[in-house]
């Protein structure tokens, strides 16, 4: 399908009846960061007017379904090969059934490959380690779907950076920060003395740093101070962070849930107050976190947030104001952030609410999709080949 590029501008009401595929990694039921995203942007799209379709491999697959407001086209689950092959094979039904779509966005490189080789007009996001590894084999792969790509997305500009060093200078990306995934709720009423709840919710692997969470807690509970701290997650590190609480004799204190259901983990965003995220890069920076969407969750469920300076999360917050951004290398600046926020109730509460009002403000999905579509309809995002036409949102071919 031809797609021709021109001077036109577009608003985000032209999405209203227009055919939008999503391709993902993931998605519901499954669990990730990678399917957040792409549930994210497909029901921003669908909340434009737009009709959207999501193609996805999950443990619910092989299916077609409405799943909210797109419709969902699941290959199932498996791996190798034919997974492309599949995927291929779904895309061309769809082109053959309903004809082409406006445009497709691929949530991640990696899927905007079918799209690039269909010859579909696509744009792509980079999050964050996906695309820093491979070495030289996928460098020319990845700058091929970048070069063809009409837009380029990162999800900060720490992503953003690290992006141009990876494939050239010369990429000019749209940042566009994600979303919050978690309800939006009344903030919970603090009991005079009530033991302050820490809280963490990652995937236990090495560069989320919560090793170093559990050491200050030892080093807090030597101080004298009062708290209960939850770990949510799993992952590779969960049966070392166990033993490490037990070694260290912290049982009574830090409670190593393991995965948690959503449910839950809303509720305890809820009830906490502290909100703890220590990330570091690891693997001589190719390792790091992009964004972090369950900081941005934690802020906007109205809590005080310790973040690492280390990769975009960094963004997140103004630091002393809406949260506090630590040396996550260094124990002593962690184990410092904790305790004043343990010590201090009302810059607990006013960090809290500064957190909230920020989140609820900068991180929503309908203003990630905005923020794509008004690059594109201005040209910012320069670089003809990279820049999906106004023309291509005035027609579909």
């Amino acid at each position: 399908m031809a797609i021709e590029r021109g001077d036109m501008s577009v608003t985000r009401s032209d999405l209203t009846g227009r055919k939008v595929w999503v391709m993902a990694k993931g998605y519901t039921p499954d669990e990730g960061g990678m399917q957040t995203y792409a549930a994210g942007v497909a029901e921003a799209y669908a909340r434009l007017g737009a009709e959207v379709t999501v193609f996805t491999q999950t443990s619910a697959g092989p299916r077609r379904e409405p799943c909210g407001r797109v419709d969902l086209i699941d290959i199932g689950a498996g791996g190798g090969i034919a997974v492309p092959a599949r995927y291929l094979a779904a895309m061309r039904a769809e082109l053959r059934r309903a004809g082409p779509p406006l445009f497709v966005h691929g949530t991640t490189w990696r899927t905007s490959l079918i799209p690039l080789v269909m010859g579909l007009p696509f744009l792509t996001t980079f999050h964050g380690r996906e695309f820093m590894g491979g070495g030289a084999l996928l460098k020319p792969v990845m700058r091929r779907v970048a070069d063809r790509a009409r837009c380029i997305v990162t999800v900060s500009h720490y992503t953003a950076a690290k992006l141009r060093g990876r494939l050239g200078g010369d990429i000019v990306p749209v940042v566009a920060h994600n979303g919050v995934s978690v309800p939006l709720a009344d903030p919970v009423e603090r009991e005079p003395g009530e033991v302050p709840l820490i809280f963490s919710l990652c995937r236990l692997e090495s560069r989320k740093n919560i090793g170093a969470c559990v050491r200050a807690c030892a080093r807090l509970r030597q101080e004298g101070l009062t708290f209960r701290y939850v770990i949510a997650g799993r992952g590779p590190e969960l049966g070392a962070i166990r033993a490490m609480v037990e070694d260290l004799g912290l049982s009574q204190t830090v409670s190593v849930a393991g995965f948690v259901p959503e449910e839950e983990a809303v509720a305890l965003h809820r009830e906490a107050e502290i909100f703890v995220h220590p990330q570091i890069e690891i693997a001589e920076g190719r390792d790091f976190e992009g964004f972090g969407i369950v900081i941005a969750d934690a802020m906007a469920s109205n809590t005080a947030v310790i973040v690492g300076r280390e990769g975009g999360a960094a963004e997140l917050v103004e630091d002393g104001h809406s949260g506090l951004v630590v040396d996550g290398r260094s124990e002593d600046d962690l184990v410092a952030a904790l305790a004043s926020l343990l010590r201090d109730a009302k810059l607990r509460a006013d960090m809290a609410r500064a957190a909230k009002t920020h989140a609820r403000t900068a991180f929503s999905w309908d203003r990630h999709v905005a923020t794509i579509l008004d690059a594109i309809t201005e040209g910012r995002n320069i670089g003809d080949p990279r820049c999906l036409g106004a023309a291509a949102l005035s027609s579909e071919g």
